[in-house]
Protein backbone atom coordinates (compact mmCIF):
# COMPACT_ATOMS: atom_id res chain seq x y z
CA UNK A 1 0.00 0.00 0.00
CA UNK A 2 0.84 3.54 -0.77
CA UNK A 3 1.93 6.24 1.64
CA UNK A 4 -1.02 8.59 1.57
CA UNK A 5 -0.52 11.59 -0.59
CA UNK A 6 0.23 14.73 1.24
CA UNK A 7 0.44 17.96 -0.48
CA UNK A 8 2.46 20.79 1.36
CA UNK A 9 -0.01 23.91 1.80
CA UNK A 10 1.83 26.74 -0.16
CA UNK A 11 2.02 25.22 -3.63
CA UNK A 12 1.99 26.59 -7.35
CA UNK A 13 1.33 23.43 -9.91
CA UNK A 14 3.92 25.05 -12.12
CA UNK A 15 6.98 24.12 -9.24
CA UNK A 16 5.64 20.87 -9.47
CA UNK A 17 5.05 19.96 -12.96
CA UNK A 18 8.42 21.98 -14.51
CA UNK A 19 10.43 23.68 -12.30
CA UNK A 20 11.27 20.84 -10.19
CA UNK A 21 12.55 19.73 -13.34
CA UNK A 22 15.34 22.02 -13.45
CA UNK A 23 16.11 21.45 -10.35
CA UNK A 24 16.71 17.59 -10.97
CA UNK A 25 18.84 18.73 -13.47
CA UNK A 26 16.61 17.76 -16.86
CA UNK A 27 17.11 21.46 -18.28
CA UNK A 28 18.07 20.10 -20.98
CA UNK A 29 16.13 17.33 -21.75
CA UNK A 30 13.63 17.58 -24.40
CA UNK A 31 10.11 18.38 -23.19
CA UNK A 32 8.28 19.25 -26.11
CA UNK A 33 8.40 17.96 -29.82
CA UNK A 34 5.68 19.73 -32.22
CA UNK A 35 4.60 17.56 -35.04
CA UNK A 36 4.08 20.05 -37.38
CA UNK A 37 7.59 21.85 -37.78
CA UNK A 38 9.70 19.17 -36.00
CA UNK A 39 10.62 21.89 -33.71
CA UNK A 40 11.95 20.71 -30.54
CA UNK A 41 11.84 22.65 -26.87
CA UNK A 42 14.00 21.89 -23.69
CA UNK A 43 12.63 22.00 -20.38
CA UNK A 44 14.47 24.77 -19.51
CA UNK A 45 12.67 26.72 -22.82
CA UNK A 46 9.62 25.74 -21.59
CA UNK A 47 10.68 26.92 -18.15
CA UNK A 48 12.27 30.50 -20.01
CA UNK A 49 8.97 30.92 -22.20
CA UNK A 50 6.30 30.79 -19.34
CA UNK A 51 8.63 33.17 -17.63
CA UNK A 52 8.00 35.38 -20.14
CA UNK A 53 4.39 35.14 -20.84
CA UNK A 54 4.13 35.73 -16.65
CA UNK A 55 5.98 39.03 -17.34
CA UNK A 56 3.70 39.80 -19.95
CA UNK A 57 1.02 38.97 -18.23
CA UNK A 58 1.96 41.53 -15.63
CA UNK A 59 3.18 44.22 -17.52
CA UNK A 60 -0.46 44.38 -18.69
CA UNK A 61 -1.80 44.41 -14.78
CA UNK A 62 -2.56 40.91 -14.76
CA UNK A 63 -2.21 39.83 -11.02
CA UNK A 64 -3.60 36.65 -8.49
CA UNK A 65 -6.84 35.17 -9.43
CA UNK A 66 -7.29 36.56 -12.64
CA UNK A 67 -9.14 34.48 -15.56
CA UNK A 68 -6.88 34.48 -18.53
CA UNK A 69 -8.50 32.31 -21.45
CA UNK A 70 -6.31 29.74 -23.34
CA UNK A 71 -7.48 29.66 -27.15
CA UNK A 72 -3.91 27.99 -28.57
CA UNK A 73 -3.97 25.30 -30.96
CA UNK A 74 -1.77 22.26 -29.46
CA UNK A 75 1.85 24.06 -30.13
CA UNK A 76 4.63 24.83 -28.02
CA UNK A 77 2.98 28.20 -27.00
CA UNK A 78 -0.04 26.70 -25.63
CA UNK A 79 2.46 25.04 -22.98
CA UNK A 80 4.30 28.13 -21.67
CA UNK A 81 1.21 30.02 -22.02
CA UNK A 82 -0.13 27.73 -19.54
CA UNK A 83 2.67 27.68 -16.90
CA UNK A 84 3.30 30.96 -17.52
CA UNK A 85 -0.30 32.26 -16.46
CA UNK A 86 0.10 30.23 -13.32
CA UNK A 87 3.17 31.17 -12.27
CA UNK A 88 1.54 34.69 -12.33
CA UNK A 89 -1.02 33.24 -10.31
CA UNK A 90 -3.60 33.57 -12.77
CA UNK A 91 -6.17 31.14 -13.20
CA UNK A 92 -6.37 29.47 -16.42
CA UNK A 93 -9.72 29.07 -19.14
CA UNK A 94 -8.37 26.23 -21.74
CA UNK A 95 -11.23 26.42 -24.27
CA UNK A 96 -12.27 24.59 -27.31
CA UNK A 97 -11.13 26.05 -30.30
CA UNK A 98 -13.41 24.00 -32.62
CA UNK A 99 -16.31 26.29 -31.26
CA UNK A 100 -18.29 29.44 -32.93
CA UNK A 101 -18.86 33.17 -32.65
CA UNK A 102 -21.51 32.56 -30.12
CA UNK A 103 -19.75 30.43 -28.42
CA UNK A 104 -16.78 32.25 -27.51
CA UNK A 105 -19.47 35.74 -26.65
CA UNK A 106 -21.04 33.00 -24.15
CA UNK A 107 -17.17 32.30 -22.84
CA UNK A 108 -16.23 36.05 -22.51
CA UNK A 109 -19.32 36.93 -20.57
CA UNK A 110 -19.32 33.85 -17.97
CA UNK A 111 -16.10 33.26 -17.31
CA UNK A 112 -14.96 36.61 -17.39
CA UNK A 113 -11.51 36.80 -18.59
CA UNK A 114 -9.14 39.88 -17.98
CA UNK A 115 -6.97 38.84 -21.13
CA UNK A 116 -7.58 36.25 -24.52
CA UNK A 117 -4.34 34.07 -25.58
CA UNK A 118 -5.80 33.17 -28.85
CA UNK A 119 -4.20 31.68 -32.40
CA UNK A 120 -4.20 33.53 -35.53
CA UNK A 121 -5.65 30.91 -36.96
CA UNK A 122 -8.95 31.10 -35.22
CA UNK A 123 -9.14 34.86 -34.92
CA UNK A 124 -11.99 35.39 -37.10
CA UNK A 125 -14.13 33.36 -35.17
CA UNK A 126 -13.14 35.14 -32.30
CA UNK A 127 -12.90 38.45 -33.54
CA UNK A 128 -17.03 39.56 -33.62
CA UNK A 129 -17.20 38.43 -30.24
CA UNK A 130 -13.97 39.75 -29.11
CA UNK A 131 -15.73 43.36 -30.04
CA UNK A 132 -18.67 42.23 -27.63
CA UNK A 133 -16.52 41.37 -24.33
CA UNK A 134 -17.85 43.16 -21.81
CA UNK A 135 -14.82 41.99 -19.47
CA UNK A 136 -11.99 41.03 -21.72
CA UNK A 137 -9.33 44.19 -21.64
CA UNK A 138 -6.63 42.43 -23.76
CA UNK A 139 -6.61 39.62 -26.88
CA UNK A 140 -3.01 38.25 -27.27
CA UNK A 141 -2.59 37.25 -30.70
CA UNK A 142 -0.15 34.17 -31.68
CA UNK A 143 0.14 34.17 -35.61
CA UNK A 144 2.58 30.98 -36.27
CA UNK A 145 3.05 32.45 -40.00
CA UNK A 146 5.07 35.54 -38.91
CA UNK A 147 2.30 37.79 -39.61
CA UNK A 148 1.31 40.75 -38.02
CA UNK A 149 -1.19 40.64 -35.41
CA UNK A 150 -4.36 42.25 -36.07
CA UNK A 151 -5.23 45.51 -35.09
CA UNK A 152 -6.30 46.35 -31.34
CA UNK A 153 -4.59 43.24 -30.29
CA UNK A 154 -1.34 42.35 -29.00
CA UNK A 155 0.95 40.50 -31.01
CA UNK A 156 2.69 37.67 -29.13
CA UNK A 157 5.76 36.84 -30.84
CA UNK A 158 6.73 41.17 -30.24
CA UNK A 159 5.34 40.76 -26.75
CA UNK A 160 6.67 37.87 -26.03
CA UNK A 161 10.50 38.65 -27.79
CA UNK A 162 10.98 41.77 -25.16
CA UNK A 163 10.57 39.89 -21.57
CA UNK A 164 12.73 38.78 -19.66
CA UNK A 165 13.30 34.85 -19.41
CA UNK A 166 13.52 34.98 -15.47
CA UNK A 167 10.55 35.68 -13.52
CA UNK A 168 9.01 34.85 -9.91
CA UNK A 169 6.64 32.26 -9.18
CA UNK A 170 3.44 33.90 -7.25
CA UNK A 171 3.50 32.10 -4.11
CA UNK A 172 -0.04 31.03 -3.93
CA UNK A 173 -1.72 28.21 -1.79
CA UNK A 174 -2.93 24.84 -2.49
CA UNK A 175 -6.48 26.00 -2.69
CA UNK A 176 -5.93 28.59 -4.83
CA UNK A 177 -7.58 29.00 -7.80
CA UNK A 178 -5.88 27.60 -10.66
CA UNK A 179 -7.42 25.86 -13.62
CA UNK A 180 -11.12 26.02 -15.10
CA UNK A 181 -11.89 22.98 -16.94
CA UNK A 182 -15.17 22.65 -18.86
CA UNK A 183 -17.57 20.28 -18.78
CA UNK A 184 -20.25 20.33 -21.72
CA UNK A 185 -22.60 17.73 -20.15
CA UNK A 186 -25.51 16.47 -22.48
CA UNK A 187 -27.17 20.31 -22.53
CA UNK A 188 -27.65 23.62 -22.47
CA UNK A 189 -24.23 25.86 -22.35
CA UNK A 190 -20.67 24.81 -21.04
CA UNK A 191 -20.14 24.57 -16.96
CA UNK A 192 -16.93 25.39 -15.93
CA UNK A 193 -15.36 23.37 -12.85
CA UNK A 194 -13.27 25.57 -10.65
CA UNK A 195 -10.08 23.40 -9.57
CA UNK A 196 -7.15 24.36 -7.09
CA UNK A 197 -3.56 23.40 -7.62
CA UNK A 198 -3.92 20.66 -5.27
CA UNK A 199 -6.34 18.82 -7.41
CA UNK A 200 -3.85 18.81 -10.18
CA UNK A 201 -0.89 17.25 -8.25
CA UNK A 202 -2.98 14.75 -6.12
CA UNK A 203 -4.22 13.65 -9.20
CA UNK A 204 -1.02 13.18 -10.83
CA UNK A 205 0.50 10.76 -7.89
CA UNK A 206 -2.51 9.05 -7.22
CA UNK A 207 -3.19 7.56 -11.21
CA UNK A 208 0.11 8.69 -13.79
CA UNK A 209 2.63 7.94 -11.46
CA UNK A 210 1.22 5.28 -9.21
CA UNK A 211 -1.34 3.58 -11.11
CA UNK A 212 0.44 3.49 -14.59
CA UNK A 213 3.40 4.18 -13.72
CA UNK A 214 4.64 7.11 -16.18
CA UNK A 215 8.61 7.75 -16.03
CA UNK A 216 11.23 10.28 -17.56
CA UNK A 217 11.45 7.33 -20.45
CA UNK A 218 8.26 8.07 -21.87
CA UNK A 219 7.08 9.99 -24.86
CA UNK A 220 3.09 10.08 -24.83
CA UNK A 221 1.05 11.47 -28.06
CA UNK A 222 -2.68 12.37 -28.05
CA UNK A 223 -5.42 12.25 -30.10
CA UNK A 224 -7.64 14.39 -28.35
CA UNK A 225 -6.38 18.45 -27.96
CA UNK A 226 -4.94 20.23 -25.11
CA UNK A 227 -8.21 22.46 -24.22
CA UNK A 228 -9.78 18.89 -23.01
CA UNK A 229 -8.76 18.21 -19.53
CA UNK A 230 -8.09 14.48 -20.41
CA UNK A 231 -5.10 15.82 -22.96
CA UNK A 232 -4.43 18.34 -20.51
CA UNK A 233 -3.32 16.22 -18.30
CA UNK A 234 -2.43 13.04 -20.17
CA UNK A 235 0.00 14.89 -22.98
CA UNK A 236 1.12 17.35 -20.50
CA UNK A 237 1.21 17.52 -16.95
CA UNK A 238 1.57 13.94 -16.34
CA UNK A 239 4.43 13.25 -18.44
CA UNK A 240 6.02 16.84 -17.59
CA UNK A 241 5.37 15.66 -13.62
CA UNK A 242 8.18 13.12 -14.73
CA UNK A 243 10.32 14.58 -17.11
CA UNK A 244 8.89 12.90 -19.69
CA UNK A 245 8.52 14.03 -23.82
CA UNK A 246 5.07 15.42 -25.29
CA UNK A 247 4.23 15.37 -29.02
CA UNK A 248 1.88 17.91 -29.97
CA UNK A 249 0.02 18.66 -33.47
CA UNK A 250 -1.80 21.65 -34.02
CA UNK A 251 -3.95 19.57 -36.83
CA UNK A 252 -6.48 16.79 -36.47
CA UNK A 253 -4.50 14.06 -37.78
CA UNK A 254 -5.68 11.52 -40.03
CA UNK A 255 -5.59 8.09 -38.47
CA UNK A 256 -2.89 6.95 -40.53
CA UNK A 257 -0.67 9.92 -39.30
CA UNK A 258 -0.85 8.33 -35.98
CA UNK A 259 1.47 5.52 -36.78
CA UNK A 260 3.71 7.83 -38.53
CA UNK A 261 4.07 9.81 -36.14
CA UNK A 262 4.92 6.82 -33.09
CA UNK A 263 7.32 5.67 -35.56
CA UNK A 264 9.49 9.26 -35.96
CA UNK A 265 9.06 10.60 -32.54
CA UNK A 266 9.27 7.17 -30.47
CA UNK A 267 6.18 7.66 -28.76
CA UNK A 268 5.75 4.95 -25.96
CA UNK A 269 1.92 6.12 -24.73
CA UNK A 270 -0.82 7.33 -27.12
CA UNK A 271 -3.81 8.65 -25.24
CA UNK A 272 -7.09 8.14 -27.26
CA UNK A 273 -10.35 7.68 -26.94
CA UNK A 274 -12.43 4.43 -28.18
CA UNK A 275 -13.77 5.93 -31.68
CA UNK A 276 -10.38 7.00 -32.51
CA UNK A 277 -9.16 3.34 -31.71
CA UNK A 278 -11.31 1.88 -34.32
CA UNK A 279 -10.03 4.24 -36.92
CA UNK A 280 -6.61 3.31 -36.09
CA UNK A 281 -7.68 -0.42 -36.81
CA UNK A 282 -8.99 0.20 -40.04
CA UNK A 283 -5.89 1.76 -41.40
CA UNK A 284 -4.38 -0.65 -44.55
CA UNK A 285 -1.54 -2.75 -43.44
CA UNK A 286 -0.15 -0.44 -40.31
CA UNK A 287 2.17 -3.61 -39.98
CA UNK A 288 4.24 -1.18 -42.22
CA UNK A 289 5.03 1.05 -39.44
CA UNK A 290 7.55 0.76 -36.82
CA UNK A 291 5.21 0.43 -33.48
CA UNK A 292 8.06 -1.44 -31.52
CA UNK A 293 8.11 1.71 -29.22
CA UNK A 294 4.34 1.60 -28.47
CA UNK A 295 4.07 -0.07 -24.90
CA UNK A 296 0.37 1.26 -23.54
CA UNK A 297 -2.54 2.68 -25.11
CA UNK A 298 -4.96 4.92 -22.74
CA UNK A 299 -8.55 4.90 -23.25
CA UNK A 300 -11.46 7.14 -21.83
CA UNK A 301 -14.29 9.65 -22.62
CA UNK A 302 -16.38 6.20 -23.42
CA UNK A 303 -16.19 2.75 -22.71
CA UNK A 304 -14.34 1.02 -24.94
CA UNK A 305 -16.04 -2.32 -26.07
CA UNK A 306 -14.45 -5.71 -25.75
CA UNK A 307 -14.43 -6.68 -28.99
CA UNK A 308 -12.06 -3.26 -30.33
CA UNK A 309 -10.26 -4.19 -26.97
CA UNK A 310 -9.69 -8.31 -28.55
CA UNK A 311 -8.98 -7.49 -32.07
CA UNK A 312 -6.27 -4.23 -30.98
CA UNK A 313 -4.51 -6.36 -28.69
CA UNK A 314 -4.35 -9.24 -30.90
CA UNK A 315 -3.32 -7.18 -34.37
CA UNK A 316 -0.39 -5.10 -32.13
CA UNK A 317 0.24 -7.11 -28.66
CA UNK A 318 -0.02 -3.15 -27.07
CA UNK A 319 -2.14 -2.80 -24.22
CA UNK A 320 -5.37 -0.53 -23.72
CA UNK A 321 -5.57 0.99 -20.08
CA UNK A 322 -9.25 1.89 -20.02
CA UNK A 323 -11.05 4.07 -17.87
CA UNK A 324 -13.20 6.74 -16.66
CA UNK A 325 -12.58 10.18 -15.14
CA UNK A 326 -14.35 13.71 -15.20
CA UNK A 327 -13.58 17.41 -15.53
CA UNK A 328 -15.50 17.52 -12.31
CA UNK A 329 -13.11 15.33 -10.21
CA UNK A 330 -10.47 16.29 -12.90
CA UNK A 331 -9.04 13.26 -14.48
CA UNK A 332 -9.69 9.36 -14.45
CA UNK A 333 -10.57 7.61 -10.91
CA UNK A 334 -11.25 4.21 -12.43
CA UNK A 335 -9.56 2.36 -14.83
CA UNK A 336 -7.28 -0.89 -16.02
CA UNK A 337 -3.74 -0.47 -15.01
CA UNK A 338 -0.55 -2.37 -16.21
CA UNK A 339 -1.07 -5.91 -15.28
CA UNK A 340 -4.55 -5.74 -14.35
CA UNK A 341 -7.20 -5.51 -17.03
CA UNK A 342 -10.22 -7.18 -17.40
CA UNK A 343 -11.58 -7.16 -20.45
CA UNK A 344 -14.83 -5.21 -21.15
CA UNK A 345 -14.18 -3.65 -17.94
CA UNK A 346 -13.59 -0.04 -16.98
CA UNK A 347 -10.87 -1.64 -13.93
CA UNK A 348 -10.77 -0.96 -10.79
CA UNK A 349 -10.71 2.52 -8.77
CA UNK A 350 -7.75 4.50 -8.59
CA UNK A 351 -6.16 4.28 -4.61
CA UNK A 352 -7.07 7.29 -2.88
CA UNK A 353 -10.75 7.18 -4.40
CA UNK A 354 -14.23 5.93 -3.12
CA UNK A 355 -17.37 5.68 -4.39
CA UNK A 356 -21.33 4.92 -4.27
CA UNK A 357 -23.77 3.13 -6.06
CA UNK A 358 -27.26 4.73 -5.70
CA UNK A 359 -31.01 4.50 -6.90
CA UNK A 360 -33.36 7.21 -8.09
CA UNK A 361 -33.95 7.63 -4.45
CA UNK A 362 -31.09 7.94 -3.07
CA UNK A 363 -30.55 4.66 -1.97
CA UNK A 364 -27.63 2.07 -1.67
CA UNK A 365 -28.20 -0.43 -4.49
CA UNK A 366 -27.71 -4.16 -4.17
CA UNK A 367 -24.48 -5.46 -5.13
CA UNK A 368 -24.49 -5.70 -8.61
CA UNK A 369 -27.14 -3.96 -10.10
CA UNK A 370 -27.00 -0.95 -11.67
CA UNK A 371 -26.74 2.08 -9.98
CA UNK A 372 -26.15 6.22 -10.33
CA UNK A 373 -22.02 6.72 -9.09
CA UNK A 374 -20.68 8.24 -6.26
CA UNK A 375 -17.70 8.89 -6.56
CA UNK A 376 -15.44 10.77 -3.65
CA UNK A 377 -11.89 12.01 -3.85
CA UNK A 378 -9.05 14.69 -2.70
CA UNK A 379 -9.12 15.46 -6.18
CA UNK A 380 -13.43 16.89 -6.47
CA UNK A 381 -13.60 20.51 -8.11
CA UNK A 382 -14.96 23.21 -5.91
CA UNK A 383 -18.41 23.59 -7.88
CA UNK A 384 -19.20 25.69 -11.15
CA UNK A 385 -18.67 28.87 -12.02
CA UNK A 386 -21.88 31.08 -11.09
CA UNK A 387 -24.04 27.84 -11.25
CA UNK A 388 -25.25 27.40 -7.62
CA UNK A 389 -27.66 25.03 -8.20
CA UNK A 390 -26.47 22.77 -10.57
CA UNK A 391 -23.09 22.92 -8.18
CA UNK A 392 -25.21 21.67 -5.32
CA UNK A 393 -26.66 18.78 -7.52
CA UNK A 394 -23.64 17.42 -8.68
CA UNK A 395 -20.61 18.43 -5.62
CA UNK A 396 -21.66 17.29 -1.97
CA UNK A 397 -17.81 18.12 -0.56
CA UNK A 398 -15.76 15.20 -2.04
CA UNK A 399 -18.19 13.79 -3.23
CA UNK A 400 -19.10 14.19 -7.50
CA UNK A 401 -22.78 12.70 -8.12
CA UNK A 402 -22.43 12.09 -12.16
CA UNK A 403 -25.06 10.86 -14.71
CA UNK A 404 -23.30 7.81 -15.38
CA UNK A 405 -24.67 4.15 -14.36
CA UNK A 406 -22.04 1.14 -13.22
CA UNK A 407 -22.87 -1.77 -11.77
CA UNK A 408 -19.64 -3.35 -9.78
CA UNK A 409 -18.83 -7.43 -10.11
CA UNK A 410 -17.49 -9.50 -7.01
CA UNK A 411 -13.77 -8.41 -7.88
CA UNK A 412 -14.31 -4.85 -7.57
CA UNK A 413 -14.35 -4.17 -11.54
CA UNK A 414 -16.49 -1.78 -12.71
CA UNK A 415 -18.74 -2.14 -16.16
CA UNK A 416 -20.04 1.15 -17.95
CA UNK A 417 -24.06 0.93 -18.33
CA UNK A 418 -24.39 4.36 -19.84
CA UNK A 419 -25.64 7.88 -18.66
CA UNK A 420 -28.75 7.76 -16.46
CA UNK A 421 -31.33 9.52 -19.27
CA UNK A 422 -29.63 6.80 -21.62
CA UNK A 423 -30.96 3.88 -19.86
CA UNK A 424 -34.19 2.09 -21.72
CA UNK A 425 -36.84 -0.20 -19.54
CA UNK A 426 -37.71 -2.41 -21.76
CA UNK A 427 -40.22 -5.62 -20.39
CA UNK A 428 -39.98 -3.85 -16.60
CA UNK A 429 -36.05 -4.27 -16.62
CA UNK A 430 -33.34 -1.69 -16.92
CA UNK A 431 -31.34 -2.05 -19.96
CA UNK A 432 -27.97 -0.37 -20.79
CA UNK A 433 -27.46 0.64 -24.38
CA UNK A 434 -24.26 0.15 -23.88
CA UNK A 435 -24.57 -3.60 -23.58
CA UNK A 436 -26.53 -3.68 -26.48
CA UNK A 437 -24.31 -1.85 -29.01
CA UNK A 438 -21.51 -4.05 -27.15
CA UNK A 439 -23.88 -6.79 -28.47
CA UNK A 440 -23.90 -5.48 -32.36
CA UNK A 441 -20.87 -5.17 -32.34
CA UNK A 442 -20.30 -8.73 -32.46
CA UNK A 443 -21.42 -8.86 -36.24
CA UNK A 444 -18.91 -7.96 -38.53
CA UNK A 445 -20.88 -5.43 -40.77
CA UNK A 446 -20.86 -3.67 -37.62
CA UNK A 447 -18.49 -0.73 -37.42
CA UNK A 448 -20.37 1.34 -34.80
CA UNK A 449 -23.28 1.50 -33.40
CA UNK A 450 -25.59 3.71 -30.97
CA UNK A 451 -28.48 2.52 -29.28
CA UNK A 452 -31.72 4.13 -28.12
CA UNK A 453 -35.08 3.85 -27.22
CA UNK A 454 -38.17 3.76 -29.14
CA UNK A 455 -42.01 3.32 -28.11
CA UNK A 456 -44.45 1.26 -30.14
CA UNK A 457 -48.25 1.63 -30.58
CA UNK A 458 -49.14 0.47 -26.99
CA UNK A 459 -46.40 3.02 -25.22
CA UNK A 460 -43.91 0.39 -24.61
CA UNK A 461 -40.11 1.09 -24.92
CA UNK A 462 -37.90 -1.05 -27.18
CA UNK A 463 -34.83 -0.59 -28.26
CA UNK A 464 -33.58 1.05 -31.49
CA UNK A 465 -30.12 0.91 -33.55
CA UNK A 466 -28.48 3.45 -35.67
CA UNK A 467 -25.70 1.57 -37.49
CA UNK A 468 -22.58 2.41 -39.15
CA UNK A 469 -21.45 0.03 -41.27
CA UNK A 470 -18.02 -1.56 -41.90
CA UNK A 471 -16.25 -1.15 -45.23
CA UNK A 472 -17.72 -3.20 -47.71
CA UNK A 473 -21.09 -4.00 -46.88
CA UNK A 474 -24.68 -1.94 -48.02
CA UNK A 475 -27.57 -1.49 -45.83
CA UNK A 476 -29.98 -4.30 -46.73
CA UNK A 477 -33.14 -5.33 -45.63
CA UNK A 478 -31.84 -8.87 -44.74
CA UNK A 479 -28.65 -7.61 -43.28
CA UNK A 480 -30.91 -5.56 -41.26
CA UNK A 481 -32.65 -8.93 -40.02
CA UNK A 482 -28.96 -10.88 -39.64
CA UNK A 483 -27.71 -7.91 -37.61
CA UNK A 484 -30.66 -8.44 -35.25
CA UNK A 485 -30.81 -12.25 -35.05
CA UNK A 486 -27.56 -12.11 -34.44
CA UNK A 487 -27.60 -9.53 -31.34
CA UNK A 488 -30.40 -11.81 -29.80
CA UNK A 489 -28.26 -14.97 -30.09
CA UNK A 490 -25.43 -12.88 -27.32
CA UNK A 491 -28.57 -11.09 -24.86
CA UNK A 492 -31.50 -11.90 -23.68
CA UNK A 493 -33.94 -11.22 -27.01
CA UNK A 494 -35.91 -9.06 -25.00
CA UNK A 495 -32.94 -6.46 -25.22
CA UNK A 496 -32.40 -6.77 -28.93
CA UNK A 497 -33.68 -4.35 -31.21
CA UNK A 498 -36.57 -4.76 -33.36
CA UNK A 499 -35.41 -2.29 -35.97
CA UNK A 500 -32.10 -1.23 -37.36
CA UNK A 501 -31.33 1.83 -39.20
CA UNK A 502 -28.42 2.54 -41.01
CA UNK A 503 -26.47 5.62 -41.34
CA UNK A 504 -23.65 6.35 -43.31
CA UNK A 505 -21.95 8.35 -39.93
CA UNK A 506 -23.20 8.31 -36.51
CA UNK A 507 -23.19 11.75 -34.76
CA UNK A 508 -20.56 12.34 -32.11
CA UNK A 509 -19.60 14.89 -30.07
CA UNK A 510 -15.99 16.88 -30.65
CA UNK A 511 -14.72 14.11 -28.16
CA UNK A 512 -16.15 11.12 -30.13
CA UNK A 513 -19.00 10.20 -27.97
CA UNK A 514 -22.20 9.09 -29.93
CA UNK A 515 -24.96 11.56 -29.23
CA UNK A 516 -27.33 9.83 -28.15
CA UNK A 517 -29.78 12.53 -28.08
CA UNK A 518 -29.15 13.26 -31.94
CA UNK A 519 -30.28 9.86 -32.42
CA UNK A 520 -33.43 10.09 -29.72
CA UNK A 521 -34.35 12.62 -32.27
CA UNK A 522 -34.66 10.53 -35.06
CA UNK A 523 -36.27 7.99 -33.47
CA UNK A 524 -39.30 9.93 -32.63
CA UNK A 525 -40.15 9.96 -36.23
CA UNK A 526 -39.98 5.55 -35.92
CA UNK A 527 -43.17 3.96 -35.40
CA UNK A 528 -43.16 -0.09 -34.55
Amino acid sequence: MDAPIEIPDRLNMVTFFLDDRLEEGRGDDVAVIDASTDRRLTYADVHAGSCRVANLLRELGLSIEDRVQLLLLDTPEFVESYFGILRAGCVAVPTNTWLRTKDYAYYFEYARPKAVIVDAEIWPEVAPAAAQAPYTKHFIVLDRSGGKAPQSTIDYAEAIGRQSAEASTEPTYRDDFATWLSSSGSTGNPKCVVHMHHDFVWNTIAYAQRTLGLTHEDITMAAPKLFFGYALASNMLFPFSVGGRIVLSPDRLEPQRYFELVEKYGVTQLVTVPTNIAKLMAVPKPERFGLQTLRSLVSAGEALPARVYRDWKERFGVEIYDGIGSAEMFHVYITNRPGDVKEGSLGRLVDGYSYRLIDDDGNAVPEGEIGTLVIKGPSAGQGYWRMRDKSRETFWGDEVKGGDKFYVDADGYFWYCGRGDDMLKCSGVYVSPVEVENALLGHEAVFEAGVVGVRNDEGLEKTMAYVELAEGYAPTAELEQAIIDDCRQSIAPFKAPRIVRFLPELPRTETGKIKRGALRELAKQEQL
